[in-house]
């Protein structure tokens, strides 16, 4: 099994043990193809100084639980409706914070045993396994949750088709529990709420950037976690409009999850063999997706799968599939272009590589 294969089932893993019970498979999805990163520099500044906002005040006769179940749901991106500036907006630091946690990044991150080293001083919590609450990956990290910014793509690495690197999705989702996890060991501090807003920011700059599905799942578990120690907090110090609009975040989870392995699944064209499997229909679904669709991260699996149907597809399928990326490799969207690009240069000969 080669690098890539490992990392996709990796990241595939922690999304299904610590961000719910989203289950597909992956592996037939998308074929694995090799791809070794390159050592990337260790950042040597610090964080730029900043602060996390107070929160929007809740008027509870506005807030609205979103219905994801109705009709109209149907064309919401797949995001919180919930205006999550009533729990923790987003920080206001200039700096990127793409550029410390790729430090923790496997296989060559200039900081991958710190991280490994870290992740042996865990120890099992209500919501998982969490640091110490001094612990000082939690402390250098605060002040990194406080940035408005994370973007790895492409200041940090290059969009690379199934071969794109990852962040070390377990260090960042072990930090925003880690949070929870102390505001929960001592819940009438004054720092209790921060903590777990803070793991809210964390989990926002997680899906900021759009471009993969599984860092946005992640992020949205920190945003979960920290919702829950909110909820708990809340209700602990009778604090209703605090408890119903962290209710209402925590609802909107769940659906989130279901959505994209539901996306995920009508996206694929090929089978656990690698066979090709896609209709006439599945093609326009793909096509629409890639083309229009309301989430980023989405369009960039739709490219990938068209990268697949030109390499397997029938030959009317590849004409379509070719005709939408010469065009996508014109978007305005750097990312966007970039992954057509590549998708341009896929051939038969690395499906499965």
């Amino acid at each position: 099994m080669n690098r890539t294969r490992t990392l996709v089932l990796a990241a595939l893993t922690v999304v299904v043990v610590l961000a719910g019970t989203l289950v597909w498979r992956l592996v037939g999805r998308r074929p694995a193809v090799a791809h070794e990163a390159l050592p990337l520099p260790r950042f040597t500044g610090t964080a730029p100084l900043a602060h996390g906002p107070a929160p929007k005040p809740i008027v509870v006769a506005a807030l609205k639980p979103p219905c994801w179940g109705c009709p109209e749901a149907d064309k919401w991106p797949v995001r919180y409706q919930t205006d999550l500036d009533l729990l923790a907006p987003l920080g206001d630091g200039a700096g990127n914070t793409a550029l410390w946690l790729k430090d923790f990044a496997k296989p060559s991150g200039a900081r991958l045993v710190e991280g490994e080293e870290a992740m042996k001083r865990r120890a099992e919590g209500p919501d998982g396994s969490v640091l110490p609450p001094d612990d000082p990956l939690l402390k250098e990290a605060e002040r990194w949750a406080d940035q408005a910014t994370m973007r790895f793509y492409p200041d940090v690495w290059k969009m690379a088709g199934f071969s794109t690197p990852l962040p070390n999705l377990l260090v960042a989702i072990t930090i925003a529990r880690s949070w929870v996890g102390r505001a929960r060991l001592n819940p009438d501090a004054p720092e209790a709420l921060e903590d777990c807003r803070r793991a809210i920011r964390w989990g926002r700059l997680l899906r900021q950037e759009d471009a993969t599905f599984i860092q946005d799942l992640i992020g949205s578990a920190c945003i979960r976690s920290g919702a829950q120690g909110l909820y708990e907090i809340a209700a602990r110090r009778g604090d209703t409009p605090l408890m119903l609009a962290a209710a209402i975040v925590l609802g909107e989870h769940a659906p989130q999850r279901l959505r994209t392995a539901e996306m995920l699944t009508r996206l694929r064209v090929l089978d656990e063999a690698f066979h090709y499997k896609a209709d006439d229909s599945a093609m326009k679904n793909i096509l629409d997706v890639a083309q229009v669709g309301a989430d980023r991260r989405y369009r960039l699996e739709a490219i990938g799968q068209l990268a697949l149907v030109r390499a397997r597809g029938p030959r009317a399928h590849r004409a379509k599939a070719t005709e939408a990326l010469d065009a996508l490799a014109a978007s305005p969207d750097p990312l966007i272009a970039a992954e057509a690009s590549w998708a341009l240069t896929f051939t038969e000969s690395d499906v499965g590589r």
